[in-house]
């Protein structure tokens, strides 16, 4: 039992359940609720979203670096293209050394995607044309990718050796391209922007390293005549030496005179003739004459020492005006 009397407890399940019962009143204050909950609500929303809004600015601003060590990648250049040629980064046909009548060499253009830098761009250039001057190095295609050459049997090369293996090599013109049947390597070309027909060509181990170089006469006439010199410098691959003293001439034009040997006082040079006559009359035959040796050294030729001087009398003394080193 509660303790309550019957009266009390029917006053007090009366006031309980009273609230329950359905009025209009009782409906006017949970409608007026709901309202003023709602209109609470879209204000508390509005707040919600800029307060957000703010947390998530202040993350950006404090995250991001703002010093001024901030590396800033430059873009990178966009591929170029030289005349005649394509600019590859991986080109599929290897470089040529020279050329004599082949086309440039092109390349196609391959992607190779980084994130820090690009990989160098490799341009190839054309190759020279088979009409290169007399001065001016040209190979032909035959001379592409050839090895290097091997140790030859002597030092200095005999005569008419040219790849070293102690064999005379042959030679032969077509047209204006000069055909050396190498005994070693098999036949190697080179075309020439002149070349007298039929050739005058000697064989001489200039330099004494072993490999013949080639003395060929490109031009002349009934005073002087000029030659150029061709080294061999891989398997199958013919180099025309360019520079001073080229090209060499030989020969007497009025009162001027040029001459060189391979005989000087120095082993493995060319000594260059030039002189001029000491009086104007057409019987004078006494002349002042320089005499400088050269080196060649790789590709190109080289002074040896200096320059020396002397007068020669062409009645009683060998004319220096000729062509040696076995033309």
């Amino acid at each position: 039992m509660t303790g309550l009397e019957p009266d009390e407890l029917r006053r007090r399940l009366a006031e309980a359940v009273e609230p329950l019962q359905a009025s209009p009143d009782a409906y006017a204050r949970i409608r007026a609720g709901a309202l003023r909950r709602r209109r609470m609500r879209v204000p508390a929303a509005a707040f919600g979203g800029l307060a957000l809004a703010g947390v998530i600015g202040v993350a950006y601003v404090v995250s991001e670096p703002r010093d001024s060590t901030t590396l800033v990648e430059p873009a990178a250049p966009p591929l170029t293209q030289t005349a005649g040629a394509t600019a590859a980064r991986t080109p599929t046909s290897s470089a040529a050394h020279g050329g004599g009548g082949g086309g440039p060499v092109r390349g196609t253009i391959t992607a190779q995607p980084s994130s820090l830098s690009t990989s160098p761009v490799t341009e190839i250039s054309p190759l020279p044309s088979s009409s290169a001057t007399a001065g001016r190095p040209s190979v032909s295609p035959s001379n592409v990718n050839s090895p290097p050459l091997p140790q030859p049997v002597s030092r200095p090369a005999k005569k008419g050796d040219v790849d070293g293996d102690g064999t005379d090599d042959t030679t032969q013109l077509s047209g204006n391209t000069l055909v050396v049947t190498l005994s070693r390597f098999g036949p190697a070309t080179l075309a020439l922007s002149e070349v007298v027909s039929p050739p005058t060509i000697s064989i001489i181990d200039i330099d004494a390293d072993g490999y013949g170089e080639l003395i060929v006469q490109t031009a002349g006439n009934a005073d002087t005549r000029t030659f150029t010199v061709i080294k061999l410098i891989a398997a199958r691959q013919l180099r025309q030496v360019s520079g001073p003293p080229l090209p060499l001439s030989a020969g007497l034009s009025g009162t001027h005179g040029d001459g060189f040997t391979c005989d000087g006082p120095t082993p493995g040079t060319v000594v260059v003739a030039g002189g001029n006559a000491t009086g104007n009359a057409a019987s004078d035959r006494t002349y002042s004459v320089t005499y400088t040796t050269w080196r060649l050294s790789g590709e190109s030729f080289q002074t040896v020492g200096s320059p020396t001087s002397s007068t020669v009398d062409l009645n009683t003394t060998a004319s220096p005006f000729t062509a040696g080193c076995g033309v």
